[in-house]
């Protein structure tokens, strides 16, 4: 094996971690030590408080998240099954709730890899490469993958407002099956590079008589690798700004035409009645984009500082401030994947029904079982 092939993961993964996910962030107690000693500037967040802090956001707060978070998509994925397959918007957040998912169970299985005890132990494979493979990355796609379709769930409601006569026949259920699965297919072959990128292999374990499953990186890997991370920044950055602009133009168009009805309405009761129904949506949206936007705003302005700032990286001087950023962004993103249960059992009269007759019927059968 060359010299190149024989770099361990952990040497070659610094520029890519200024690009991608926030999951890709531990590095070898040694690397850390070689860096301490070059560093003058102080440290914004100390050794200790990172430890911890990791602790906290990785494994508690991802953990836990992360497990009712499956749950909770599980119910999204069953309801949404109940009301059929007829309705596009239905369809979209069937999708959406199958990828929440997938993304959330890759995140559990990440807290249990960054677990301080199961990270430490003397495995037969490296923690910290194996989560990268089987973690980091695909939970980053997912994400990326939710991420898009609700920029498209988006752009489907604001159809409905500037051509409410002709979106039917533009997004059919069939079109909508086809676009998900198109912008999933997508994200995959974008972010795939990662996977072309490393290689297994039986790596010594120094000191000790044995070997262990570790990562290294190809011939060409670094220049692979910077592919899927230009993609994913591509990504994010347009997810965002399609979302950003599809919501404000669904807002600014619902009160022009509820401006436009309380002027020309005649009876008060009905001026009420369509104001009514027009802010519930108006809400409605707000909140699906305020949900995503919190996700995605945090990311843009820690990756925005990682470019000026070149010591906010995860070779930088300020590794630790980085490291504790995206922990903390990726328990957004266990929080976005994890409550829009509640906004659809708020706002959506259909769902609450649905949920409502599947809890009554498991809870019937649970006290008839137990009597």
């Amino acid at each position: 094996m060359s010299a190149s092939f024989e770099q361990p993961i952990c040497d070659v993964m610094g520029d890519l971690f200024n690009s991608v996910s926030a999951t890709m962030t531990s590095l070898p107690a040694e690397q850390i030590g070689q860096l301490e000693d070059t560093m003058v500037e102080p440290k914004l967040v100390s050794d200790e408080l990172r430890q911890i802090l990791e602790v906290v956001f990785y494994v508690v707060c991802n953990g836990v998240i992360g497990s009712l978070g499956c749950l909770a998509n599980i119910v999204n994925i069953l309801v949404f099954m109940k009301q059929g397959f007829k309705d596009s918007v239905t369809l979209s957040l069937l999708a959406l709730a199958l990828v929440d998912l997938l993304a959330l169970l890759a995140l559990v299985w990440e807290s249990i890899c960054m677990n301080p005890w199961f990270f430490d132990s003397q495995s037969s494979f490296s923690v910290s490469d194996v989560h990268f493979l089987t973690s980091a990355v695909p939970h980053g796609i997912f994400v990326r993958m939710a991420w898009w379709i609700t920029t498209f769930v988006t752009f489907e409601r604001c159809l409905c407002i500037v051509l409410p006569l002709k979106v039917k026949q533009i997004i059919t259920p069939q079109r909508t099956v086809a676009i998900n699965i198109a912008l999933c297919l997508a994200i995959l072959l974008g972010m795939s590079p990662f996977f072309i990128a490393y290689r297994f292999y039986q790596r010594p374990v120094p000191g000790e008589n044995r070997t262990q499953l570790a990562l290294y990186l190809v011939e060409n890997g670094m220049y692979i690798q910077n592919i899927a991370g230009q993609f994913n920044v591509a990504s994010q950055f347009g997810a965002f700004f399609i979302d950003l602009f599809c919501t404000l133009l669904i807002v600014h168009q619902l009160n022009s035409k509820s401006k436009w009805r309380f002027k020309s309405a005649n009876a008060n009761k009905v001026k009420d009645v369509l104001d009514k129904r027009d802010k519930k949506v108006i809400k409605m949206i707000t909140l699906i984009s305020i949900i995503f936007l919190s996700c995605l705003v945090p990311s843009f302005i820690s990756f925005l500082v990682g470019t000026i700032y070149q010591e906010y990286s995860f070779t930088g001087k300020q590794f630790n401030l980085y490291v504790v950023t995206w922990s903390a962004i990726l328990t957004l993103e266990a929080i976005n994947s994890t409550v829009n249960i509640f906004v659809y059992y708020t706002m959506s009269s259909k769902y609450k029904l649905i949920f409502t007759e599947m809890f009554c019927s498991w809870k019937r059968e649970t006290n008839c079982f137990v009597g």
